[in-house]
């Protein structure tokens, strides 16, 4: 069965998300701004010989913390890449609201990557580090979404995952 990995991407609005995660799901770069209010990317990829179908979310944000982006999906993700940008100094010092906001439902740890959605930098790297930290740990990947509508887990407990 094929195993599915849930990252979520993160950061304030215009910093770019969705260019990031563009340029790794179709190598393409997105001159423009758009603004992204819920945008779901999938992507199956094949490393160290193993099949696995990639999940992206990619939501709004803004400095007030108040977007769409409900404490179930930081439940469900395996690992969070935070995005900011050089050109913006507030992206960067809202950083440390965003980890807490993880930090909240998920242990850590925290290797850094600076990338460029326009040039390519690092995209694929970030992406694959991620996915094969995310797989030395016990996750259930397999694909099933209905098991999650029956769970009876605590929503308070902590699980791993991983930020980048």
């Amino acid at each position: 069965m094929d195993k599915i990995i849930i990252i979520s991407i993160i950061g304030n609005g215009g910093v770019g998300k969705s260019t990031f995660t563009t340029q790794f799901c179709y190598s393409k770069f997105i001159q423009y701004y758009d603004p992204t209010i819920e945008e779901s990317f999938r992507k199956q990829i094949v490393i160290d010989d193993e099949i696995l179908i990639i999940e992206i979310l990619d939501y709004y944000y803004d400095s007030e913390w108040n977007y769409n982006f409900q404490q179930e999906n930081y439940e469900k993700s395996h690992g969070f890449i935070v995005v900011y940008s050089i050109n913006d100094k507030n992206s960067f010092n809202e950083l440390e609201n965003y980890l807490n906001k993880i930090y909240k439902y998920k242990k850590h740890g925290c290797p850094f990557y600076e990338t460029s959605a326009k040039t390519r930098n690092n995209i694929d790297e970030t992406f694959f580090t991620l996915l094969r930290e995310i797989r030395k740990y016990p996750f259930d990947l397999e694909l099933n979404p209905k098991s999650n509508s029956n769970s009876n887990s605590n929503s308070n407990s902590k699980s791993n995952c991983l930020i980048f």
